[in-house]
């Protein structure tokens, strides 16, 4: 059970340090600002409210669906959908993921190769020296 224990406190102490790696800073800035412009706020509300009355209507029976509806909530979305990925705060949440997403996947096969010895799958270099293994 100690060991169980060290690797616990192992694990918050990676997990406090990844917390204050630049690239979770900067999310937490990029969230931040996400989540305060209020503009940005109201056309993804307003564009998820009218994708679910899309899919009402094409939930109908086709005899039953209004093409007009239809028609003008694709065009309300796809302006909405325009606005939202034009917008700078929107764009650097966006980029912000992808980078923990990045950092997150580097970290977790770092954890694989020393804990189990097995090195990422990655393009063939062929290079056997560098590879985690045939597909």
């Amino acid at each position: 059970m100690e060991n169980a224990n060290n690797v616990m406190d192992l694990a918050r102490a990676l997990g406090e340090g990844i917390k204050n790696h630049k690239v979770l800073l900067a999310y937490d800035e990029a969230k931040a600002a996400f989540e305060a412009d209020e503009a940005l706020t109201a056309e993804m509300a307003e564009y998820n409210a009218d994708r679910a009355c899309l899919a009402e209507e094409f939930a109908k029976d086709h005899a039953m669906q209004d093409e007009r509806v239809i028609d003008a909530l694709k065009a309300k979305m796809d302006e909405l959908a325009s606005k939202i990925n034009h917008n700078e705060n929107y764009l650097r949440f966006v980029d912000a993921q992808k980078a923990v997403s990045e950092l997150m996947k580097h970290i977790n096969e770092q954890i694989t190769y020393y804990a189990f010895g097995v090195l990422p799958q990655s393009e063939c270099t062929h290079d056997c020296s560098t590879c985690g293994g045939c597909h």
